[in-house]
């Protein structure tokens, strides 16, 4: 798709009377760009004692909010910065070019406040949402003879019922739409064409208007929740939100109530590449209700939503030194083991107590800061190596068996890896191909995204058959034989 633009006049909000006109362009890979002929006032100006004038800082004052109308429809540019303006002087008109940069932009509506509570639904399309839906508006039908297909066969379209996630104060809905069988005669071609397109969206309704970026948390979430069951990076295809209709935002049967998002996101989706790359899915919804798996995820994404996003960081950004991404593994497997088990202590809490209170009874002929530093060095917490072990006990054993072979062992070379990483030691750094730190890094992945199963209640056999896979298989192998656990 090539870049999109729209002309038209620009104004900071409140401001119409100082608009200008100007052209927006928005590029395949998000960039927002505002190219204005003429510009707006940037400069910051303080009054005068005794009301005197003012003084003019020459600084870039905050511009939140842009808006736009373009052959009447509006626009609204969020988060903007100038980075480059021509002409300018201390006197308003003096600008002959200025140009713009925008994180978000709402095509369709005027927002006057960034917590402007006007939303009631968002619809977000995300890479292989269809496939992982195990669900499909077509009926094919090959009619088999004796195994074979004949040329005898079938094809329709029929209406699948949406699926509805209640989430608290949100709901969540998985609808399939489809489009009707064009049939297409071209004579001078000599050839006939039967098409038709489906696709899955996601629909997100929470109880009462939000603001525009209330929907931010909740994509992201959904998004991830793709990226861990593909076990790739999923980006988001098509983003747009639905504003309630009232007098100050009336839409119109031209333009009708949702809006879309452009802007520029952390992974850039793959959509229309020419040769893809094959993945498979460690799970799906043929192995858990959609209305089931879709409030278990937001709760435990929300429960460990630190480790989760360093530890899908690195899908979404898969370039980077390999031991810079392994400390990132090893760190998110430490705060998701937090996370998820809080409560685990090394000695229970009622047998720490009772030693700690016997330890500072014998020093109490000590001095009182020697007592305070003994006293506030006791911890009753698990060691790194500990929380590893515990973490690679929440899956599936057998599948984890698969995974690890010597789980001790790993742990041990993981605790290692992530204080040599972490006080700079070169031992770390070893090169091989593969590395035995890269193969530690995907396994490592790839026992966090079992543990992720796990609490979600995905069943033992569709964990055996993740690590069975192709992707994770292969490491897994080359990383036993390191290991020395090969069978």
């Amino acid at each position: 798709m090539a870049e999109r633009q729209w002309r038209g006049e620009w104004w900071v909000a409140g401001e119409q009377e100082h608009s200008c006109p100007g052209t927006l362009y928005y590029s395949e890979d998000g960039r927002l760009r505002l190219e204005l002929i003429g510009g707006f006032d940037i400069t910051i100006r303080e009054p005068l004692p005794e009301g005197n004038g003012y003084s003019i800082k020459y600084e870039t004052r905050e511009v939140p909010i842009i808006h736009g109308l373009c052959s009447n429809e509006e626009f609204t540019l969020l988060d903007n910065n100038a980075t480059h303006t021509s002409g300018f002087g201390i006197f308003r008109g003096s600008i002959a070019k200025q140009d713009w940069t925008s994180i978000r932009a709402l095509r369709g509506v005027h927002v006057q406040d960034l917590s402007e509570p006007i939303f009631i639904r968002a619809h977000l399309q995300l890479e292989r949402l269809l496939h992982w839906s195990a669900r499909s508006t077509f009926e094919l039908e090959r009619i088999l003879e004796e195994g074979k297909s004949v040329r005898d066969g079938k094809v329709g379209t029929r209406p699948v019922e949406p699926v509805v996630a209640d989430c608290g104060d949100v709901k969540v809905s998985l609808r399939l739409r489809s489009t009707l069988f064009d049939y297409k005669h071209r004579v001078i071609d000599n050839s006939r064409n039967l098409e038709a397109r489906e696709w899955a969206t996601l629909t997100i309704s929470p109880s009462t208007p939000v603001s525009c970026k209330e929907f931010d948390e909740i994509e992201k979430d959904l998004q991830d929740l793709l990226t861990l069951s593909s076990y790739a990076p999923c980006g988001a295809l098509e983003r747009s939100i639905v504003f309630e209709t009232s007098d100050t935002h009336p839409g119109s049967d031209r333009h009708p109530n949702e809006v879309e998002v452009m802007g520029r996101q952390i992974y850039r989706s793959q959509t229309g590449m020419k040769n893809p790359r094959p993945h498979e899915f460690i799970f799906s919804l043929a192995d858990m209700e959609f209305t089931e798996l879709i409030p278990r995820w937001l709760s435990l994404k929300s429960k460990a939503r630190l480790g989760c996003n360093i530890l899908f960081g690195l899908r979404y950004i898969e370039k980077g030194y390999v031991g810079t991404r392994l400390l990132g593994v090893a760190t998110a497997a430490e705060n998701i083991h937090r996370s998820l088990r809080s409560t685990s202590t090394p000695l229970a809490k009622a047998e720490y107590r009772r030693l700690k209170r016997k330890l500072m009874a014998a020093i109490t002929d000590e001095p009182e800061e020697l007592q305070e530093f003994v006293k506030m060095g006791l911890r009753n917490n698990p060691s790194y190596n500990d929380r590893m072990l515990e973490l690679a006990s929440i899956p599936n054993t057998e599948a984890v068996d698969i995974l690890l072979g010597d789980r001790e062992g790993w742990a041990r070379m993981l605790k290692n890896a992530r204080n040599n990483l972490a006080h700079a030691n070169e031992r770390s750094s070893q090169d091989s191909d593969p590395s035995p730190a890269y193969l530690l890094l995907e396994v490592t992945y790839a026992l966090l995204c079992l543990v992720l199963m796990a609490e979600l209640g995905i069943s033992a056999e569709a964990q055996r058959k993740a690590v069975q896979g192709q992707r994770i298989g292969g490491v897994s192998r080359q990383f036993r034989a390191h290991l020395g656990t090969t069978e």
